[in-house]
């Protein structure tokens, strides 16, 4: 058998295609990063969306409920005594 003999030609083709392979991963992988990165921010912002448009209960120190206290709304529960 042959031994076959490395040379600089084929060693320059097979580094060339590495860098190549690599690019290629490299760009998949970032636009995988920015997907992902666009899905938390997303979720994040509907959440807090979600979050802020709920309607809280509060009580004062008498003991009366006000709903939404920040509008002066014209709901009163009375007393829970």
């Amino acid at each position: 058998m042959e031994e076959r003999q490395t040379t600089w030609t084929d060693a320059e083709k097979f580094v060339s295609e590495l860098i190549s392979d690599a690019r290629a991963q490299a760009k998949r992988w970032f636009i995988a990063f920015l997907v992902t990165l666009a899905a938390l921010f997303g979720t994040n912002l509907y959440w807090i969306y979600q979050w802020n448009s709920y309607d809280y209960v509060s009580q004062d120190g008498d003991g009366y409920n006000y709903y939404n206290s920040d509008v002066e709304g014209d709901i009163d529960n009375g007393a829970e005594n």
